[in-house]
């Protein structure tokens, strides 16, 4: 009777470090909200983590605009709120090749802090 109850414990923890490494490896984060990416994709770009934490107002200053949520990483409440002050398609459209829809991003890392996030190689 003591085998029963061990072996579903295994196969739980089992199944723990089989979704842990899947959303590490998806997302580029541990499966617990502290956990922050390496890399976040938006706009079928990858933007690479650089720097302290800021708040809205100061990405707003750095991205000289508003800075607006526009996606979401991570699965449900595992993951934060991506936000970015996005080209318009106009403005991407007349360069050959099309520039990024952002140079960054910022993710959501608590009330009040996103964490920058500078686009990975070129436009």
């Amino acid at each position: 009777m003591i085998r029963l109850p061990a072996a579903g414990l295994v196969v739980l923890l089992a199944a723990a470090v089989v979704l842990g490494g899947w959303y590490r490896v998806r997302f580029h984060a541990w499966p617990w909200p502290s956990s922050l990416p390496d890399r976040v994709t938006y706009c079928q770009r990858d933007y690479n983590e650089s720097g302290t934490a800021v708040t809205l107002a100061e990405a707003g200053v750095r991205e000289k605009g508003a800075v607006r949520q526009v996606g979401h990483t991570g699965v449900g409440g595992l993951g934060q709120a991506l936000f970015a002050h996005p080209l318009s398609e106009q403005a991407r459209a007349w360069a050959h090749p099309p520039l990024p829809c952002a140079m960054m991003v910022y993710l959501r890392t608590s009330e009040g802090l996103y964490a920058p996030y500078v686009l990975s190689g070129g436009p």
